[in-house]
């Protein structure tokens, strides 16, 4: 979806099929959507660390709570990002098989980390 998206613009924009655990390159901008960390704990925090080493500028979408945003705070500092939060609402459909409800709403936290 995202790369009939990018069709209709200009952009030089790569796509990365890998483990998103080890990081693969150097890049101007990491965009992603980790697993949240709630069927696999910590694994959102696995795939900021290699964003973290591919690239100065990096978006990146978490499941609100304080736990994770003071983790995700931390991990900021020890690796020297900059970041800005903007907190949304999110409706997930059903997709996995431990999800139970058609659809599932709640807040997520957008980042912005920017290399300082």
């Amino acid at each position: 979806m995202a790369k009939e998206t990018l069709k209709e613009f200009d952009l030089n924009v790569d796509f990365i099929q890998a483990d998103a655990r080890y990081p693969v390159g150097r890049f101007d901008t990491v965009v992603q959507n980790p697993p949240f960390g709630v069927v696999e704990r910590g694994i959102d925090m696995e795939f900021l660390k290699s964003a973290f080493q591919m690239a100065d500028i990096v978006y990146s979408i978490h499941k609100s709570n304080k736990k994770s945003r003071e983790l995700i705070e931390n991990l900021s500092r020890k690796y020297n990002f900059e970041l800005q939060i903007l907190t949304e609402k999110f409706k997930l459909r059903q997709y996995y098989p431990w999800h139970r409800k058609r659809f599932h709403e709640f807040l997520v936290d957008i980042y912005m980390f920017k290399k300082i």
